[in-house]
């Protein structure tokens, strides 16, 4: 939803480039998890999904 609004903002160009972001959030979000820290890998991952990560179309 997120990232449909952010999209409609510069014509959808942007779309792709906010998706790999939100992959990559997502990605380091497990690994801070890993290493011990809960609140910033859990706001990583809440900030990649609301920026469309897990929308792989």
């Amino acid at each position: 939803m997120f990232t449909q609004m952010l999209a409609s903002l510069v014509h959808g160009g942007a779309t792709p480039l906010v998706v790999i972001i939100g992959l990559i959030l997502i990605v380091v979000g497990v690994v801070m998890l890993f290493r011990g820290s809960v609140l910033m890998g859990a706001l990583a991952i809440i900030v990649g999904v609301l920026l469309g990560g897990l929308s792989v179309f």
